[in-house]
Order: structure tokens, then C-alpha cells, then sequence
């Protein structure tokens, strides 16, 4: 658990370096050492989601929806997992009582 949040607070500074730069088209990509990065695994993991896109050789730009897309499936994930949670919990509780 504690990997994911690193990875994923990782990938936020990723997302956050190409808003900072403007590298938001194919017009404006920009490489990872333009950009003050690195390529890593979260870097990687963007972009084989399409968050990151490629349209020459070391040259990346931020496709801002895929990357409002993934965000909101995290979130829902995080929603379904929190209720199954509570859910268990709920039937631990009740089966105290019995």
C-alpha cells in the first residue's frame, strides 16, 4: 500500500512538471531533462495508460483527459474499496451481537 502512494504521489509531481511547463500538446512536448524529471517507473506507468504521449523520439506532452479519466477511476475504485470495507465491518459488528 505504502508503494502505491508513493507511486502515485510520483506520478502527481510527473503530471504537475508537464502543467508547469505548458507541455500539454503535441506542439509543446517536451523531453524528461527539459522538464526536470526522470524517466522511471511511474513515468513509464503514465505512459503506457496514454497520460503520457510521445510524438517524437524523447519528446512527451501531458494528454490532460486521460489523465482527469484515470484520477477519476482511482477515485472510484477508492469509493468501491472504502464501501466494501465498511461493509465488513457492518457484518463483523452484527455477527458480535448474535
Amino acid at each position: 500500500m505504502l508503494l502505491t502512494v508513493m507511486r502515485m504521489r510520483r506520478q502527481r509531481a510527473i503530471v504537475r512538471a508537464f502543467e508547469q511547463a505548458g507541455a500539454l500538446a503535441v506542439d509543446s512536448a517536451r523531453s524528461a531533462e527539459e522538464l526536470g524529471t526522470r524517466v522511471d517507473l511511474a513515468w513509464q506507468q503514465l505512459a503506457s495508460l496514454a497520460v503520457l504521449r510521445s510524438p517524437a523520439s524523447g519528446r512527451w506532452f501531458l494528454d490532460r483527459p486521460n489523465w482527469q479519466g484515470l484520477c477519476r477511476r482511482r477515485c472510484g475504485l477508492a469509493a468501491a474499496a472504502a464501501a466494501g470495507l465498511l461493509l465488513v465491518l457492518l457484518f463483523a459488528y452484527s455477527m458480535r451481537w448474535r
